[in-house]
């Protein structure tokens, strides 16, 4: 199918058919919504997509980065209607259904807002984009978990813009916060407890205290680990 992008009816046809799906948990996707072009309209060049199952958000954002490519980064960084329409092509992955009924959340979820600084990472298909494309080869604690979620290290990472901007930034949170034995994030690091080196608490405060000193964006991964200090160094 040649991909669309929602216009402002398509939108709120889609937040309509999200709110009827919390009252009906079983309604259908209503697929017409997709092709009619009462709302939705064509992407500035062609792009095709096909169903398909996606395991993780890692499977999501590598499908993602093949079949977009057509379109220019500025665009897809801004484009609202195009990321509202894949989720509603999708929503199979992003709002499965589970025991025959599907778990509908916060409309931001599934309905891209890039003008809202509190809302626009929390769009499940467009950050595992986002992160693959800002951090190709130090992605994997962002995109392990499943398409459908919406993990706290990727919110609290990408909500402070501060530390996106750094461009060391994820070399760095890989090294600090993988657990390699388990293949996901470290436990604790985003708890609501205060702990030496946890990504949550200690190191958005650490890094604004450097940023005072230093150019952080002219470090590398190992300057930047070395000037965090111990707290920081796993054992």
């Amino acid at each position: 199918m040649i991909a669309r992008q929602f216009n402002a009816a398509g939108l709120a046809a889609f937040r309509g058919y999200l709110a009827e799906c919390r009252i009906e948990p079983a309604r259908a996707v209503p697929q017409t919504l997709l092709v009619d072009p009462a709302f939705s309209d064509p992407t500035t060049s062609p792009v095709h997509v096909e169903p398909r199952q996606f395991r993780t958000r890692q499977v999501a954002a590598e499908y993602l980065h093949q079949v977009l490519s057509p379109i220019s980064d500025h665009d897809l960084l801004a484009n609202a209607g195009l990321w509202s329409w894949l989720s509603l092509y999708y929503f199979d992955q992003v709002c499965p259904i589970v025991m025959g009924i599907r778990q509908v959340t916060n409309d931001y979820s599934y309905v891209f807002e890039p003008k809202n600084p509190r809302h626009f990472y929390r769009h499940l298909l467009f950050i595992a984009w986002r992160v693959k494309n800002m951090a190709p080869e130090h992605c994997r604690l962002f995109l392990t978990p499943a398409v459908s979620t919406l993990d706290h290290v990727t919110t609290e990472v990408l909500k402070r813009l501060y530390l996106t901007r750094i461009p060391c930034i994820f070399e760095v949170l890989d090294r600090l916060y993988w657990d390699s034995s388990r293949g996901r994030a470290r436990a604790g690091i985003v708890g609501t407890k205060v702990k030496a080196g946890d990504l949550v608490h200690r190191l958005p405060i650490r890094i604004r205290q450097l940023e005072v000193t230093y150019d952080l964006n002219s470090l590398s991964a190992d300057q930047l680990v070395s000037l965090l200090g111990t707290e920081f160094q796993q054992a």
